[in-house]
C-alpha cells in the first residue's frame, strides 16, 4: 500500500487540493443493499419451490452463482488485511465473487476498467455508432442457455455489417479494413430474458491513401432504409446459420423452433420461457404479456428514426458518438458494458414486496412492476434473466 498522510492513503490526500475533498476508502456494504436482501432472504425458499414443482433440480451453475452473490465484499467470506508501509494504518478489504452473472458490484468495476482498456489502448479515436439487434422471442430461450449458439448469432451479425461498410464505403477496395466490438447483454430493463447484441462500430472504414497509409473514411449521415438493409441481410443470414445448426426449420410462412433445449433440461426451460415473455413464475402476475408469433414472410417495417424491424428481428442504429466527444464515447462503451440490473432501481416496499423501477414506461404506461409478496419472484425474474 502506498504512504498515506494524516491518516489516510497517499492516493486520498492528493486529491485533496481538487476541490473535491480527499478520497477516503468505505468498505462496500452489500448486505445493506436490496438485492443481497432480497436473494438471501429467499434463497431456501427458491430452492424448496424447484424441487417441489419439479422433477429435476436447477443446474450447478445457478446455485454457484448464488453462492458467489452471497458472499462478494462480505468479511465472513474472506479478506485481505493491507497496510500503509510508513505509518501503519490498517485497511481490510473484503473479496469479491468475480461472479459474470447479475452481481452489480463486480460487474461494474468490470464495465468501468474495460471502458478505460477499449479508450487508451484498443478503440481509435474515430466516430462510433451502435447498432443494437434485438431477436424473435422463439429464439430467446434456446440461445440463451444452447451452448456457442448466441455466439454464433453474434460473429454472423458482426461478419454482415462489416461486409455492409465495405459495400457502402469501398465496393471496390479490397484492402479497405473497419472495425467493432459486440457485447453480449442477457436481459432487457425489466429483467425479461432477452440475449440481444450491442456492437459498437467504426462509423467507417480505413483505406490505403496514396502514400500507402491507412485513411479513415467515415460513413456520414446513415439512413433509415440503409438500416434495413441490415436488418434483412443480417436475419437472412443468422436464420439460415441456425438452420444448418438444427435449431430452427424456416418455411415461407413461420419459424419453428426446436425443442430439444425443453427435453434436456425442463427446469431451466420452463422458467426460461416464462422469463423471456415475463410471465409467473418468472415475472410479475399482475401484468401478463404473451409473446407475438413471428411470420418469416413480409417487408420490413419501420419502427422509427434509425430503427426497423423485420420479422421480429429488431436493429437500432441511433446511438452516435463523434470523434472528437471523449464523453460521449466513454458513455457509449459504459452503456453497453452496463450490469444487468442497477442497485439504484431495485427497493423493497414496507409490505415486503420488491419494486423494479424501470428507466422509462412501458408501452401500455406501466412505470415499474412488483413482484408478489413473498419477494420469491424477484430471485426468480434475476435468475432467469442473469444466470
Amino acid at each position: 500500500m502506498a504512504t498515506c498522510t494524516h491518516g489516510q492513503p497517499a492516493w486520498a490526500s492528493a486529491t485533496a487540493g481538487t476541490g473535491r475533498g480527499p478520497r477516503v476508502y468505505e468498505r462496500h456494504d452489500p448486505e445493506a443493499l436490496a438485492l443481497h436482501r432480497v436473494v438471501q432472504e429467499n434463497l431456501a425458499t427458491f430452492y424448496a419451490a424447484i424441487e417441489e414443482g419439479w422433477q429435476t433440480g436447477l443446474p450447478e451453475f445457478v446455485r454457484a452463482e448464488f453462492a458467489g452473490f452471497l458472499d462478494c465484499s462480505v468479511m465472513q467470506g474472506g479478506f485481505a488485511h493491507l497496510a500503509c508501509e510508513d505509518c501503519g494504518l490498517p485497511r481490510l478489504v473484503a473479496f469479491t465473487c468475480g461472479g459474470r452473472g447479475f452481481c452489480p458490484t463486480c460487474l461494474g468495476r468490470r464495465m468501468n476498467q474495460t471502458t478505460q482498456n477499449l479508450l487508451a489502448h484498443v478503440v481509435p479515436a474515430q466516430p462510433l455508432r451502435q447498432w443494437v439487434l434485438s431477436l424473435p422471442y422463439a429464439l430467446r430461450a434456446p440461445l440463451a442457455y444452447e451452448p456457442g449458439l448466441i455466439g454464433v448469432v453474434a460473429r454472423v451479425f458482426a461478419d454482415s455489417l462489416l461486409r455492409w461498410y465495405g459495400r457502402r464505403l469501398a465496393p471496390s477496395n479490397g484492402t479497405a479494413q473497419g472495425g467493432l466490438l459486440t457485447v453480449i447483454q442477457r436481459s432487457s430493463g425489466d429483467m425479461r430474458l432477452n440475449p440481444h447484441l450491442h456492437v459498437v462500430a467504426l462509423d467507417g472504414l480505413y483505406v490505403a491513401g496514396a502514400d500507402g497509409r491507412p485513411v479513415f473514411r467515415a460513413l456520414g449521415r446513415l439512413k433509415t432504409d440503409e438500416v434495413a438493409d441490415v436488418v434483412q441481410i443480417a436475419k437472412i443470414r443468422v436464420l439460415k446459420a441456425l438452420e444448418r445448426r438444427g435449431v430452427v426449420r424456416v418455411s415461407a410462412e413461420d419459424l419453428e423452433v426446436d425443442d430439444a433445449f425443453a427435453a434436456r433440461d425442463p427446469v431451466l426451460a420452463q422458467l426460461a420461457a416464462a422469463a423471456v415473455a415475463g410471465l409467473p413464475p418468472a415475472g410479475p402476475a399482475e401484468r401478463k404479456r404473451e409473446p407475438v408469433a413471428i411470420a418469416t414472410g413480409g417487408p420490413p417495417e419501420i419502427v422509427g428514426d434509425l430503427v426497423v424491424q423485420d420479422c421480429g428481428f429488431n436493429l437500432h442504429a441511433k446511438t452516435h458518438a463523434g470523434a472528437l466527444d471523449d464523453d460521449a464515447r466513454a458513455r457509449l462503451l459504459r452503456y453497453v458494458l452496463r450490469p444487468p440490473l442497477s442497485q439504484e432501481r431495485l427497493t423493497v416496499l414496507p409490505d415486503h414486496r420488491v419494486r423494479l423501477t424501470l428507466k422509462r414506461p412501458w408501452s401500455d404506461d406501466y412505470a415499474s412492476h412488483c413482484t408478489s409478496l413473498s419477494l420469491v419472484d424477484a430471485i426468480r425474474c434475476s435468475f432467469c434473466s442473469d444466470a
